[in-house]
């Protein structure tokens, strides 16, 4: 199904939320008839590529694909 099996959504992490923020996800996910976890997934990850100034997620897969080597080093 995957032609990179590094795609396949095996990390979990958890999240707390209030029951104002828990009804809101609710609604918008009954609004758009898109699974809550999926939604949630896509609002992280668009924010995260947003934070990095990157436009897409092709994009982001181009530069996850690229060495990285960092430059500072310890004192």
């Amino acid at each position: 199904m995957y032609q990179d099996t590094r795609r396949l959504k095996s990390n979990r992490i958890g999240i707390n939320l209030d029951e104002f923020e828990d009804n809101l996800i609710d609604a918008l996910a009954t609004y758009t008839g898109v699974e809550k976890a999926t939604l949630v997934r896509e609002m992280v990850m668009r924010s995260a590529m947003d934070m990095l100034g990157v436009s897409s997620q092709q994009e982001f897969d181009a530069i996850s694909l690229t060495e990285f080597h960092p430059i500072a080093t310890r004192h």
